[in-house]
């Protein structure tokens, strides 16, 4: 939705072909499925009317993160403070974010809507045709795959990708806490995966996602609110005190998904129909919102001819972002792999790497700037200042 929103709002005619049918339902009273928005994800969705869509009483501000090894005292912090006293990131729910995205696209003239699956692909000299149910086809000069990490699409096009289980599963859960967050961030890793507890906007809430073996996590999905609360308190080290209410929990299995072409003619993988990150950087959807970024750049400033043979644009836009993508799954494969060891020397590097971190506050404050998307090569719809909002295109 965003990427249709972003090509047409640069003057593009789009229609979004999705099959779905029925959107996931708002939980009560908070979503279990939630993103961690960057800064730069926030100036995208404002580009094309989201962010100010969202209902803002139901986002949630980082004004922090704590990072902890349960192997060890070490603890690395950072503060708005060190980031020009912005919020270091947003936690908003998957309803929030649909519904916005929504109103947007009833506003918006030039995208068109069809409940369809798409069945079949054929490319052509000047289009490439979608085979659609009941004998429907759509001509189109260009198709994004922003169909997800099973991406039917990517099947049809014939891009192979390589994937790696991580043999773990990822529970979430919302959780009401004996202590404040105070709108700290919160992950400590265990030696079976990260735990994350993630401030929601109730002072006294968090959001939970707990990476841990399939069995452990399977008990946890199924077993009594009490036992899960335990468990939790005694996994997070009562970090927030005791935890007082859970919701019920949902679980998903982690796997590491990298696409070895992101075009092909005249298709292009966007999201995580391109790659699926481990979610202990929490930065799954914040890759997708910059690759529809740049995807909207390429072709939202194409001028006709160019657009009548789209390829090379398409090539362009995969130059663009495969690096940084690759770059991002490397560093949470190896953050998992590196908090998983037990050995005592790995445990005492892990310490010290900590503990030097925490005190260099130089290189803290670009941590926290690559992080949020306020430095690195960057879409110009993601970078901070005047080029964002100043940005126009050439139609």
């Amino acid at each position: 939705m965003v990427t249709a929103l972003l090509l047409a709002t640069a003057g593009r005619e789009v229609t979004l072909v999705d099959s779905l049918t029925h959107l996931p339902a708002r939980d009560e009273p908070w979503d279990l499925r939630s993103f961690a928005l960057t800064p730069a994800s926030r100036r995208i969705l404002s580009h094309c009317g989201v962010w100010e869509a969202l209902d803002a009483a139901r986002i949630a501000t980082f004004e922090g993160m704590e990072i902890r090894d349960a192997a060890s005292p070490a603890r690395l912090c950072f503060d708005k403070a060190g980031a020009g006293n912005q919020p270091l990131a947003y936690l908003v729910e998957q309803s929030n974010l649909i519904t916005a995205c929504q109103r947007q696209l009833a506003r918006q003239t030039r995208v068109s809507d069809l409940a369809a699956q798409v069945l079949g692909m054929t490319n052509g000299t000047e289009d490439v045709r979608l085979h659609l149910g009941e004998r429907r086809e759509l001509r189109a000069r260009a198709v994004l795959a922003c169909d997800g990490r099973d991406s039917p699409l990517r099947v049809l096009a014939g891009i192979a990708s390589e994937e790696r289980d991580y043999h773990q599963r990822a529970v979430v859960a919302n959780v009401r806490t004996q202590l404040p967050h105070g709108g700290i961030a919160r992950q400590r890793f265990l030696p079976e995966g990260p735990l994350a507890l993630l401030p929601l906007p109730s002072a006294d809430e968090v959001a939970v996602v707990w990476s841990t073996t399939p069995e452990r996590a399977a008990w946890a999905e199924t077993c009594e609110d009490e036992a899960f609360r335990l468990a939790l308190t005694q996994a997070s080290d009562a970090w927030l005190g005791e935890v007082l209410v859970t919701s019920r929990r949902l679980g998903f299995p982690l796997t590491r998904r990298h696409a070895r072409r992101y075009a092909v003619e005249r298709l292009a993988l966007v999201g995580d129909a391109a790659h699926v990150v481990h979610p202990l950087a929490g930065q799954g959807l914040n890759l997708g919102l910059l690759d529809a970024a740049a995807i909207a750049e390429e072709l939202g400033s194409a001028s006709a001819a160019i657009l009548q043979h789209p390829q090379s644009l398409l090539a362009r836009y995969s130059r663009a972002r495969r690096g940084g993508n690759l770059a991002m799954l490397a560093v949470t494969d190896q953050l998992n792999r590196l908090f998983a060891r037990r050995e005592a020397p790995i445990i005492g590097l892990r310490r010290a790497g900590l503990a030097c971190v925490d005190r260099w506050a130089p290189l803290k404050r670009r941590l926290i700037a690559e992080a949020m998307g306020q430095r690195g090569d960057l879409p110009l719809l993601a970078r901070p200042g005047p080029s964002n909002s100043a940005l126009t295109w050439k139609n």
